[in-house]
C-alpha cells in the first residue's frame, strides 16, 4: 500500500523525522507537553502485546507543526476483512489546542478509506503525571481494541447485506448532514460517488456501498476533521439502520 493522510488547510504529511524536529515547549506547573516521537513509540511498543502487527504508519503536522495527526494500521493475521484492517487514529498537539489520545476505527484498503468508530478510544489532557499516567491508558485502550474490532467486523457486513432502496439512501444522506456530519454543500459530491462509484467494490446498492462514498469524500477534509466527521457519520449509520 501506499496511502497517505490527505492534508489540507495547511497541513502536510510528515516523517517520523519530521515529528521529532518539532521543538517541545518547556513544561510548567500546569502544562506537561508529550514529544510526539515519545507518543508514537508507546503505542508501537504496546501494539503487538495485543496480537497486531502494524503493516503501515502515516503522519501529519499542522498549524506549523503545533498539531499531530497519524493513523497506524494493524492487522492480527486471523484472515477477516481482507479489504479492511483496523486502523488507530493518534493526535497531539503542543499548543494545548488537543489532549494526546487515541481512537480506533476502519480502514478501507480498496479506497484508503478512514472511518473511525469512536466507542475505543482514550485521551489525556498535558498535565501533571501525564509520562505516568499514559502507558496505563494506552495498554487500556488497546485492550478494548479486540472486542471492538469484532463489533466492527459485525456491522461491516449487516452494511454489506443491507439494500438501500432510493428513499432509504437519501434518507440517511439527510440525516448525515442534519448531524453536521459533513457540510450540506458536499452533499452533490455524495451523490455523485453514491450515482456512479469509482471503485467496482461498491457498485451494489448497500449501507456499505453509501457508507463508502460519505467516507471517501471525508478525505479531502483535513486531518482533524477527517476523524471527527466519519466518527458522526458512524454513529448516523448505526442509529438509522439499528447496527
Amino acid at each position: 500500500m501506499d496511502a497517505k493522510l490527505v492534508l489540507h488547510r495547511g497541513g502536510w504529511e510528515s516523517t517520523k523525522a519530521d515529528l521529532a524536529s518539532v521543538p517541545v515547549p518547556e513544561s510548567t506547573g500546569s502544562y506537561v507537553p508529550v514529544p510526539y516521537t515519545r507518543f508514537v513509540e508507546e503505542v508501537e511498543l504496546h501494539v503487538p502485546r495485543f496480537g497486531l502487527t502494524i503493516t503501515e504508519e502515516r503522519f501529519a503536522l499542522a498549524r506549523d507543526g503545533a498539531q499531530m495527526f497519524g493513523v497506524l494500521s494493524c492487522t492480527n493475521g486471523n484472515g477477516s476483512g481482507k479489504d479492511y484492517a483496523l486502523a488507530i487514529g493518534l493526535r497531539n498537539s503542543l499548543d494545548r489546542s488537543i489532549a494526546v489520545g487515541m481512537t480506533a476505527g476502519v480502514h478501507v484498503l480498496v479506497c484508503e478509506n478512514l472511518a473511525f468508530s469512536g466507542e475505543v478510544s482514550m485521551q489525556r489532557k498535558h498535565t501533571a503525571n501525564v509520562f505516568r499516567d499514559l502507558p496505563d491508558l494506552i495498554y487500556r485502550m488497546l485492550s478494548k481494541v479486540s472486542t471492538m474490532r469484532k463489533r466492527q467486523e459485525t456491522e461491516i457486513e449487516a452494511m454489506k447485506a443491507r439494500e438501500l432502496a432510493p428513499p432509504e439512501a437519501h434518507h440517511l444522506m439527510v440525516e448525515v448532514i442534519r448531524a453536521r456530519a459533513l457540510p450540506a454543500s458536499q452533499l452533490p459530491k455524495v451523490l455523485a460517488a453514491w450515482d456512479e462509484p469509482v471503485h467496482p467494490e461498491f457498485q451494489p446498492r448497500t449501507a456499505w456501498s453509501l457508507y463508502n462514498a460519505f467516507t471517501d469524500l471525508a478525505k479531502s477534509r483535513s486531518p482533524r476533521a477527517q476523524i471527527e466527521d466519519t466518527l458522526q457519520v458512524t454513529a448516523v449509520f448505526r442509529r438509522v439502520l439499528k447496527l
